[in-house]
């Protein structure tokens, strides 16, 4: 988040004589008034006094046929004029002594965005800034003080301001510490210790793993991008407490899961979000699947670690592994199969312009005559030995190039989403029409969570 502090600025307009006190003398014998103005546009202080001089009526003396009128009693010799006389007087305040004022800088963090406004009053406006303690990333802005930018190094700094206003006027401030927290980031050993995914129905968020941080608000989302899998039907996440709200409302069988992205200041991190659904369809198959170095953990998500500089690739030679039976499919039994791969990293590269793609269910094994030393071969049906077969085993796997930037200090997820079919008869289970029509609503779903090491 930015955070700022506000600053206010206080601008004077003055008249050219602050303070100005007028009186005026009036050379005629109706009442003498001296007057001063308040209502002057631009504001101040004007302060004047007047002084008010009430003379006796006229008198007129018929002594000839001269005659003549006196405003005033005047020494012998005084001469009296008709024109006024003006006194003019002034007074200059000093402007508000110049000041700064650092504020609470608030708390920064490695590679978050940082904005915070210093406030300056007094002097003679305008201001220029300066400062000296930044940590490495953060300037100050000459004009308005705002001190920005992004901090690069932990620590704590002790931040000196300077203010210097219209008239060379200066002031200084030495601010609190400054601290520079680590960098945000989400603790993946952590969350592995409590399982491949914050899972629905648990106790725990995205929140429960993160370190470091300039500890303002977090807020979370769902990206619905490439690497972000899929959130399944009726289930979100509340963007406040980053905790998974709503009810599973998906019929298919298995596990999804989906990228929950938190963000502070700028920063994103993120971290893999789970839900299971595990009521099958009446006269659905079985489905048993083995990995990770556990038996019978079909709805449990993989996760594979890789390196974030070699092409991506999973193929765990029979890890994972899933058994699909029928019960009795027959002496001859034939299988189908359908599958959707979520957007992802996989997929791209070398393995585009591969007869055998990029994704295959049935094993890759090594052959030095493929140009990438491997070639797919066919899943087995089961049992391996006599008969009557009851199904077909599958493993799972993906190539890609090295994996882009965005993806190379992040979990990514592949959803995997399987429809089966196994019939006596071949036709029930050709093309994706039949294997739909015939497979008895047995579905699968099956996340790989890939993290870098």
């Amino acid at each position: 988040m930015k955070r700022f502090a506000s600053e206010g600025r206080d601008r004077r307009g003055r008249l050219s004589g602050p303070g100005w006190t007028w009186m005026f003398v009036l050379g005629t014998s109706a009442l003498q008034t001296a007057c001063s103005d308040d209502d002057a546009a631009g504001g101040g202080s004007y302060v004047g006094s007047a002084t008010q001089t009430t003379e006796p009526p006229a008198t007129t003396t018929e002594v000839d046929p001269t005659t003549s009128s006196t405003d005033s009693t005047a020494p012998t010799g005084t001469a009296t004029t008709d024109e006024p006389t003006t006194t003019t007087s002034t007074t200059d305040e000093p402007p508000p002594a110049l000041m700064v004022d650092c504020g609470m800088l608030p708390k920064g963090a490695q590679g978050a965005e940082y904005e915070h406004q210093p406030t300056a009053s007094g002097g003679v406006p305008k201001y220029a800034w300066s400062a000296t303690g930044l940590p490495d990333g953060l300037t100050i802005n000459p004009n308005s003080g705002e001190i920005s930018g992004i901090p690069t190094t932990p620590g704590e700094y002790t931040v000196e301001l300077t203010v210097t206003d219209l008239e060379d006027n200066v002031a200084m401030a030495s601010c609190p510490a400054l601290t520079v927290g680590d960098q945000l980031k989400v603790d993946y050993d952590a969350l592995a210790a409590d399982g491949p995914c914050v899972a629905a129905g648990g106790d725990k968020t995205i929140l429960d793993y993160i370190t470091g941080g300039d500890g303002s608000p977090i807020t979370c989302s769902t990206p619905a991008g490439t690497g972000d899998g899929k959130v399944p039907m009726g289930l979100g996440v509340d963007g406040q407490s980053c905790a998974i709200t709503g009810t599973i409302g998906e019929s298919r069988y298995g596990n999804w899961a989906w990228i929950v992205a938190a963000e502070q200041s700028g920063v994103k991190v993120y971290a893999p979000y789970c839900a299971q659904q595990a009521q099958q369809a009446p006269k659905a198959y079985a489905i048993v699947g083995n990995h990770s170095g556990q038996m019978d953990n079909a709805l449990e998500p993989m996760v594979v670690d890789f390196d974030p500089d070699q092409p991506l690739r999973l193929d765990g030679d029979a890890d994972p592994r899933f058994e699909v039976k029928k019960g009795t499919c027959g002496d001859s039994c034939f299988f189908g199969f359908l599958y959707r791969v979520s957007m992802s990293p996989f997929g791209t590269g070398a393995c585009k312009d591969d007869k055998d793609g990029c994704f295959g269910l049935c094993p890759l094994v090594a052959d030095a005559n493929e140009p990438d030393g491997d070639k797919a071969i066919q899943c087995s049906l089961l049992p391996l030995m006599g008969t009557p077969k009851t199904g077909f085993a599958h493993e799972m796997w993906a190539k890609g190039d090295v994996p882009p930037e965005e993806f190379k200090t992040r979990p990514f997820v592949v959803q995997w989403s399987i429809d089966y079919c196994l019939s006596n008869a071949a036709p029930d289970c050709q093309g994706k029409d039949a294997i739909l029509a015939n497979g008895d609503n047995s579905s699968f779903e099956f996340p790989v969570i890939f993290r870098p090491q």
